[in-house]
């Protein structure tokens, strides 16, 4: 009879040790996803006095939009390193603010990259985000913008510090852009990620790029939320 009990308690203790893999694994999977979403020092909108101004002579109806673009950098030298998980256009502002975010595993890849002798602390700031508007100078002609020889550039930094904030896995930073303004000639606006050790903004290139808004891309409306309106109603230098 002890024999025949040993198949019995042999699946006990199989399914004890599945259930107890399937709860590790959905409880790594929720884990993740919690800290995956943005904080709410950096999730809502940031105003300044630009964007205050262009609210008020909107009446409070002030347009703004998003693109849907690749999120995150895929090349073959940065994949995966950066992204960036949220993006507004204020036209009428000539404002853009974006929520910018790195991995923690990124550092150790910089550290790589650059020929490091330590991994950079996550609490240090490491990297720059600059946008990048291209200006197309033939635009009668969109079969050739892909020289560029054709497109203009403008460079343009961040009105103010961005807000930043951390969780166990990710590093976030809220950027704003002013002076940011689509025409008619705008091919795209990119979203440049530099080293702080390669600021010469020219040579070395950017160390990751993501386009964040181009001329054959629809624009999707987005809607200011309550708390939106009550900052910007209530801003105030």
């Amino acid at each position: 009879m002890a024999t025949a009990r040993v198949p019995r308690i042999a699946r006990r203790i199989f399914r004890v040790f599945l259930l107890a893999l399937i709860l590790g694994v959905n409880g790594i999977i929720f884990w993740r996803f919690c800290s995956a979403g943005i904080p709410k020092t950096v999730k809502y909108l940031q105003p300044n006095a630009v964007l205050a101004s262009a609210y008020a002579e909107a009446d409070g109806d002030l347009t703004a939009f998003r693109q849907e673009q690749a999120s995150i950098t895929r090349g073959a030298k940065n994949y995966g390193y950066f992204s960036v998980v949220q993006c507004t256009f204020f036209p009428e502002a000539g404002q853009v603010q974006l929520v910018f975010r790195y991995n923690k595993s990124t550092l150790k890849h910089l550290a790589e990259d650059k020929g490091l002798q330590t991994v950079p602390e996550k609490s240090g700031t490491h990297f720059v985000v600059s946008l990048l508007r291209t200006t197309d100078l033939t635009p009668e002609n969109k079969e050739d913008n892909l020289d560029p020889a054709t497109l203009a550039e403008t460079r343009y930094y961040a009105s103010a510090d961005p807000v930043r904030e951390e969780t166990s896995l990710y590093t976030y930073f809220r950027y704003t852009f002013d002076g940011v303004w689509l025409q008619e000639d705008t091919d795209g606006v990119f979203a440049d990620v530099f080293w702080i050790g390669d600021l010469a903004y020219e040579d070395p290139p950017a160390y990751g790029t993501l386009c964040i808004w181009d001329s054959e891309s629809q624009n999707i409306p987005v809607k200011l939320t309550s708390a939106d309106k009550k900052a910007l109603q209530n801003w105030q230098e």
